[in-house]
């Protein structure tokens, strides 16, 4: 393992015990968010740095394009760069690399080989999947276009419209409320697309 200068490796049950709960809290269903301090000085380049940034803030139930990465981090033309920088993701499903996938849908390449492991995961938040030339791709007609934030501002204000009663009146309304503040389903399934659980 290599060395970071200036830091000393120090093991701690307890921490660790804590980081399982939360863990297995998430594969779950029961946690949304990991809260863990990152320290990504273990990067392996300022390049990597930024591609991890950016993917742990890809939220969760939803999904960004390998190309929609690149071009938040400043370097639209750096792909496959991106891909191969999650491939060594140093702290898999913290900095969330399997909310990526590729710029069609698809899923497409996850630790190796292991696509089917993106696909439960993705499943753990909601993110149905359908098969597609032999491969799984992310359901075209449950992605929303907008930024996120955008997105959960205009449900949230819709959601604060109805009555009490009826703000919890299930998924199936939430694509209606998504319809009526403007957004469609992606036809053209451009990169940093958000898809909700069905």
């Amino acid at each position: 393992m290599p060395r970071l200068a200036g830091a000393d490796l120090i093991e701690d049950p307890r921490a660790i015990e804590e980081y399982l709960r939360d863990l297995l809290a998430y594969l779950e269903g029961r946690r949304t968010t990991l809260d863990w301090p990152l320290d990504l000085r273990w990067a392996r380049s300022e390049f990597h740095r930024r591609v991890l940034q950016a993917t742990a803030r890809v939220p969760y139930g939803a999904a960004a394009s390998y190309a929609g990465i690149a071009r938040q981090i400043g370097a639209p033309s750096a792909t496959r760069a991106v891909a191969q920088a999650l491939r060594r993701n140093p702290v898999p499903i913290a900095v969330p690399c399997h909310r990526v996938i590729g710029g069609t849908g698809d899923l497409t390449g996850y630790a190796g080989h292991k696509v089917g492991l993106k696909q439960r995961l993705l499943a753990v938040e909601g993110v149905r999947t359908v098969a597609r030339h032999g491969a799984r791709a992310v359901e075209r007609n449950r992605m929303y276009m907008a930024p996120f934030g955008a997105l959960a501002r205009a449900v949230q204000h819709q959601l604060r419209q109805r009555p009490r009663r009826q703000r919890s009146a299930g998924r199936q309304a939430v694509f209606g409320l998504l319809e009526a503040a403007g957004l469609a389903p992606c036809t053209t399934c451009r990169p940093d697309l958000h898809p909700l659980p069905a």
